[in-house]
């Protein structure tokens, strides 16, 4: 079990342990609503041997408590009948769920999260702004995040992005791979990094962590129109471009100071000595 999810609204229009109803109307529902979609994107039911029962009652949350102090909203997370044990998805989801409300806090939208799953924020970040000025949200697994809602925009969630149905390449060096969520990221050699969804053949693919790599798959371009993600990616080893550097022998300073050609003693100025003393005497004057 992932245990509780709380909202503690600091600062509320209410009085202490109330809401307003509109105000619980659009938390509920946007909290569900992301939870939900988070879910779906993670576990893409199709082919996965997991019924719409089974993901509505993974994602499913409900209100279980509204107490003072100043108020704080109680939500009980996942299936009211399951056993003990912590199944993989839902820790997952509660992983994800957890970066997302990170990522609100600090105003900063994660490339990771799909139009769905931002369009679902934004209704997070409406709902926290007209709840309070200050939502402290606290996780089954203890972290809490405070979010000054002053600070917050919905609009961090809702510039557009354009998911391209050409095919693209990007080349890097793999250094992330999630074979649950089917997911990896690579970093070019200018330290960019693209997100790869649904990776094809992952087990395979994952062997390569750490080489350099081109993926291919469809594109998601930000706001700024840079490549974020490859969509359904195929991955395979390539010849990483700095290898013909690696492993030369170094040259110490000293071996290039001593092979460095010195001063031609026979290569001096030949003067006479009525010039050398016309030399001098120039020098010193």
């Amino acid at each position: 079990m992932t245990g509780d999810l709380e909202l503690r609204l600091v600062g509320s229009p209410s009085p202490r342990g109330q809401i307003r109803a509109r105000d619980l109307a659009v938390l509920a529902d946007a909290l569900q609503e992301l939870r939900l979609r988070i879910g779906r994107e993670l576990i893409k039911t199709a082919g996965r041997g997991r019924t719409r029962q089974y993901m509505e009652e993974l994602t499913e949350i409900r209100l279980s408590r509204i107490s003072p102090g100043s108020t704080v909203l109680t939500f009980t997370q996942g299936p009211t009948d399951k056993l003990d044990a912590i199944l993989s998805e839902e820790k997952l989801l509660a992983e994800r769920f957890r970066e997302i409300v990170e990522a609100i806090g600090r105003d900063e939208r994660p490339d990771w999260a799909t139009d769905l799953i931002a369009e679902s924020a934004a209704r997070l970040v409406d709902g926290l702004r007209s709840a309070a000025p200050q939502v402290v949200v606290r996780s089954g697994s203890g972290t809490e995040v405070t979010i000054e809602t002053d600070h917050i925009h919905r609009e961090t969630w809702t510039r557009g992005r354009i998911q391209t149905s050409d095919l693209v390449t990007a080349k890097g060096r793999l250094e992330r791979v999630d074979l649950r969520t089917h997911e990896f990221r690579l970093r070019d050699d200018v330290g960019n990094a693209v997100d790869l969804r649904h990776v094809e053949s992952d087990t395979v693919s994952g062997k390569l962590v750490g080489q350099w790599v081109a993926a291919t798959g469809r594109a998601t371009i930000n706001a700024a129109g840079l490549f974020v993600a490859l969509e359904d990616a195929r991955v395979e080893e390539v010849e990483d471009p700095a290898a013909p550097y690696v492993d030369r022998a170094l040259v110490t300073i000293q071996s290039i100071l001593a092979s460095a050609p010195g001063p031609d003693p026979a290569g001096a100025i030949d003067l006479d000595d009525e010039e050398l003393a016309a030399f001098l005497r120039a020098a010193t004057s």
